[in-house]
């Protein structure tokens, strides 16, 4: 019989309180959190006792916002290495992203606990690029193709639904109606606005960039269907739509008061700004490029042919670096806005869909962005038990309690003094079982730093 484990002597970060508490002691049985205690817990010939006096714990890290199927299988292991141990999928092929779930779930692969989506449910009908993009994609032809297409996936068994950009106020609806809260709905959306689809009953919005823009931007920079963000014009005209955007303006105010009276999950993927956040000469000397996987490596040389990209090639954005900044300070404001009105932000970030921050590294990301809008507790709590919210797990994840899977970080460092201190990652449990977080990255097939030149 697998003993007992007992973390002893922890700064504890409960996802829950809003203040760390010392002199804790968790009880893990199995893979699952059996007790918190004050007096240092059981001991004997069954129980494993490991004291971290001086260390902090905190839950798992949940990535609300990935795409897993783009990447290789060893890619997925930096998730661990980071501390996610739970992400879900938004957009993946069906069958992929289904087996992909169960290799991780029986320990086929090295990676954190997947929720999935199934594919990006864009509505009407269209013709999708080839590759691995148009993989993920599918279409809601009609109204009347709604009831068909939805009870598939859940007839399939997937965790949530994820309707896309060019899906029109009609078809959404017929969508909702079907799902009729089953599994959450999340939207990357524009060709209905923010404010139809949570009246329409969506539980959840992704990209503060993209799927609030039309209810927050001037009316006149408004986007219609028309707009494709493969467009080069698509940030060039949403980054001057949200420098202009007044954020206490009645469109604005009318969707953070319906978010937080609907509870509507805000994913916010701020990291998708990151180096127009520090600038490409900083982000030039980010280590975490390293560990950039081959294939969006492979996408970022394709662009590089067309941007003409020099030495930043790996961490282009497609558009001159650097414009984003003043557009991520304003999506920054709503971001406080919203979690002040007692919105729910949810850190997620489109890692695997984008090449650079990488898998993992990209939530340490985001919750530096969060902070600076909601300070560092809350900004762990959107990774976590707020995550966990979104997917409807949160008696499971997100925080350490009794009945919670025992998915548990341990730090050197406090990250609710500064989130940071999130690379000061020691040791990561995933459902009981420990990781070593410096051996995973050691494993990982990552370039040298100092010959980052672009290979053919």
């Amino acid at each position: 019989m697998a003993k007992d484990i007992v973390l002893r002597n922890v700064r504890l970060i409960d996802g829950i309180a809003d203040q760390a508490r010392d002199n804790v002691s968790i009880v893990i049985s199995g893979d699952r959190i059996k007790a918190i205690t004050t007096d240092g817990g059981p001991s004997g010939p069954n129980v494993e006792v490991i004291d971290l006096a001086g260390k902090t714990v905190m839950p798992g890290l949940i990535d609300t916002h990935v795409h897993s199927t783009l990447v290789s299988d060893i890619d997925l292991s930096l998730f661990l290495a980071t501390g996610v141990t739970t992400a879900r999928d938004v957009g993946g092929r069906l069958d992929k992203v289904l087996t992909l779930r169960e290799r991780l779930s029986k320990g086929e692969v090295l990676g954190p606990r997947l929720f999935v989506c199934g594919p990006l449910l864009d509505g009407g009908h269209k013709t999708f690029p080839d590759g691995a993009f148009g993989e993920i994609l599918d279409t809601v032809t009609s109204v009347e193709a709604a009831p068909g297409k939805i009870n598939s996936l859940l007839d399939a068994g997937v965790d949530g639904i994820k309707l896309y950009f060019g899906m029109t106020p009609d078809i959404m609806e017929a969508c909702l109606n079907t799902v009729d809260k089953q599994v959450p709905v999340t939207g990357h959306i524009g060709a209905t606005t923010a404010i139809e689809a949570i009246k329409l009953g969506i539980d959840g919005l992704e990209h503060m960039w993209i799927s609030p823009y039309n209810n927050i931007c001037p009316v006149e920079m408004r986007f219609g269907p028309e707009m494709s963000m493969m467009s080069s014009r698509f940030p060039k005209v949403t980054f001057q739509g949200w420098e202009e955007a007044d954020l206490q303006g009645p469109g604005a105010q009318e969707l953070f008061n319906l978010m937080a009276e609907k509870q509507v999950k805000m994913g916010t993927t701020l990291d998708l700004l990151w180096v127009d956040n520090i600038g490409i000469e900083e982000a030039l000397k980010d280590t975490d490029r390293i560990y950039i996987p081959e294939s969006g490596l492979a996408h970022q040389r394709s662009l590089a042919k067309v941007v003409k990209a020099g030495e930043e090639w790996d961490i282009h954005t497609g558009y001159p670096p650097g414009n984003g900044k003043k557009a991520l300070e304003k999506q920054k404001e709503a971001v406080r806005i919203l979690h002040d009105k007692g919105g729910v932000i949810v850190g997620g970030t489109d890692c695997c869909g984008i090449a650079y921050p990488p898998p993992g590294f990209a939530l340490w990301r985001e919750a530096e962005l969060l902070a600076d809008a909601i300070g560092d507790m809350a900004a762990l709590k959107a990774i976590t038990a707020s995550a966990a919210s979104a997917l409807r797990k949160e008696d499971e994840l997100g925080t350490i309690k009794p009945g919670c899977y025992a998915d548990i970080l341990v730090l050197e460092k406090d990250p609710s003094e500064d989130v940071k201190n999130l690379r000061s990652l020691e040791r990561v449990f995933r459902s009981g079982v420990e990781y070593d977080p410096k051996g995973l990255l050691a494993a990982y097939p990552a370039r040298d730093f100092d010959n980052l030149g672009m290979a053919s």
